[in-house]
């Protein structure tokens, strides 16, 4: 055998097998897209049993409290919040959720919410968003309200608490009139 054919099966095994070796890189490639998040979404702070106070010009704005509050770059997450505060006609309103989302002055709650007014009004809903700000709650889902002789269920409630103005759809139940 010529010394000229065993270098050129030489230089061709190793090309074959460089050849070999990126096309099975290429084939055999993961999706870096599942662990593309891991470690980038780690809380900031993290606060167990806290009791937190909104400080404005107002007299009361809102106290909360809960077992665990997890703050990120982008949001905020709150486990068995109960809050309280003042609504528009100066009535203590308290809120109970077993787990709330809040960016910026939007609360999101995926899991149930419960409100529940100084005058009587009694509102749960399955989930449901509420704007701060605006004092709306939008609720998706089954929801209830009772207030006196009132008891109305339903699906999809909109409360808007400035107007005292609530609708939702396939109501049902019994209203009282203003008296």
């Amino acid at each position: 055998m010529n010394l000229k054919n065993i270098s050129f099966s030489i230089y061709a095994f190793f090309i074959g097998l460089l050849l070999l070796s990126a096309g099975s890189m290429l084939f055999f490639k993961q999706d870096e897209s599942a662990y593309k998040e891991i470690g980038t979404n780690i809380p900031t702070i993290e606060i167990g049993d806290f009791e937190f106070f909104l400080l404005t010009p107002q007299p009361l704005s809102l106290v909360a409290n809960g077992s665990k509050i997890l703050r990120y770059n982008a949001y905020d997450e709150g486990y068995e919040i109960f809050a309280y505060q003042l609504d528009s006609q100066r009535r203590t309103e308290e809120y109970y959720a077993p787990y709330l989302k809040a960016v910026k002055d939007m609360y999101y709650a995926p899991q149930s919410i419960r409100l529940v007014r100084e005058d009587g009004l009694v509102l749960w809903s399955k989930k449901g968003v509420y704007d701060y700000k605006k004092r709306i709650f939008k609720g998706e889902g089954q929801f209830f309200l009772t207030q006196e002789e009132t008891d109305l269920q339903g699906f999809n409630v909109y409360f808007d608490q400035n107007k005292e103005y609530l609708q939702g759809e396939n109501l049902g139940g019994f209203i009282q009139l203003a008296k």
